[in-house]
């Protein structure tokens, strides 16, 4: 009864996680009988997988059951918990149930307990891929030497920041690059990646989330917009990027405005900040800046946010609202 609970926003680690699950698990003759792709945006089709996933395959291999945007584990819906549970108890063996969704597992809600006996009891494995904060700089570093090493490809020191520069760490578009990299030692009968080829093989220009900050705090505001071009063009989710300015920003501001506070544990427990001697950094780099200033950039950064889930184009957005703060 094996059930597959994957989840995180590496959507990219995540497909190719179900990939291999299915391709080690269908057998292509009868893929078309034994392999079903729902969606749990809609209802219907939740209850329509707990249905199917009791079912035994046809023919040779194994039957899977896909459900994408999985709601189980974070929908408050006791028809999906009654379900759910009665039909964990049926899945033949030959049979899995993957769940796949971006959001952790709520543990709050009822399905996401009885979730966790299963997983007690290895009748479900959960995995998870997420992507590093766009401001967890040495997380970014560790990602980007995972996924070289996945590709068997060794990293020159620095390299990886060099990579992080030049392409960002959004999983599709550094591994496209990445095998591009891969390709290029081939030919160089190299074995090893070093901060001049990233420079030969990706973009020389280099920007990131934190010269963006600096950028914006310092009014620059036409550095601001071409950094951010730079690093949507690059493929950098747009409503990641925004939520890594909306967050340092907001932690900028709170520091700014409790400038006169002494008690650093209670400034970093409003702001959120782990490591407290941060905050002498923020308050150095932010020292001539306009409170209100500060406060409507925020505004405006809560705005491109709303539009860019109203699927407004993201380099419009952006420059249309940060340009009016000159």
């Amino acid at each position: 009864m094996p059930i597959q609970i994957i989840w995180g926003n590496d959507t990219k680690s995540c497909e190719n996680k179900i990939e291999k699950i299915i391709k080690s698990n269908i057998s292509e003759q009868w893929e078309s009988f034994n392999l079903s792709k729902l969606d749990g945006n809609d209802e219907n089709q939740v209850f329509k997988a707990l249905e199917e996933v009791q079912n035994a395959p046809l023919g040779d291999g194994s039957r899977i059951i896909l459900l994408k945007n999985n709601p189980i584990f974070n929908t408050k819906n006791d028809k999906f918990a009654t379900k759910f549970e009665s039909s964990s108890q049926n899945i033949p063996d030959s049979t899995f149930l993957i769940l796949f969704g971006i959001n952790k597992p709520d543990a709050r809600i009822k399905t996401t307990k009885f979730l966790k006996k299963l997983l007690k009891s290895k009748k479900a494995f959960e995995t998870s891929y997420n992507l590093p904060d766009v401001w967890d700089y040495e997380s970014q570093v560790r990602y980007v030497e995972e996924i070289s090493r996945n590709l068997n490809i060794n990293l020159d020191k620095n390299a990886a920041q060099a990579i992080i520069e030049s392409i960002g760490t959004e999983s599709t578009n550094l591994d496209n690059e990445l095998r591009k990299a891969l390709l290029f030692l081939s030919t160089k009968n190299k074995n090893l990646l070093t901060v001049e080829d990233i420079q030969s093989i990706f973009f020389e220009q280099q920007t990131n989330i934190f010269k963006i900050i600096d950028s914006l705090i310092e009014k620059e505001i036409s550095q601001s917009l071409k950094d951010i071009n730079n690093l949507i063009n690059k493929g950098e989710p747009p409503l990641r990027l925004i939520a890594g300015l909306t967050s340092q920003i907001r932690i900028h501001t709170i520091v700014l405005l409790l400038k006169d506070e002494n008690d650093l544990s209670k400034i970093s427990q409003l702001a959120g900040i782990a490591n407290p001697k941060r905050i002498f950094f923020i308050r150095k780099k932010i020292k001539n800046c306009d409170p209100k200033y500060l406060i409507n950039l925020m505004i405006k950064l809560l705005d491109i946010e709303l539009f860019l889930k109203r699927g407004s184009n993201p380099i419009n957005v952006f420059t249309e609202n940060l340009a009016s703060l000159t």
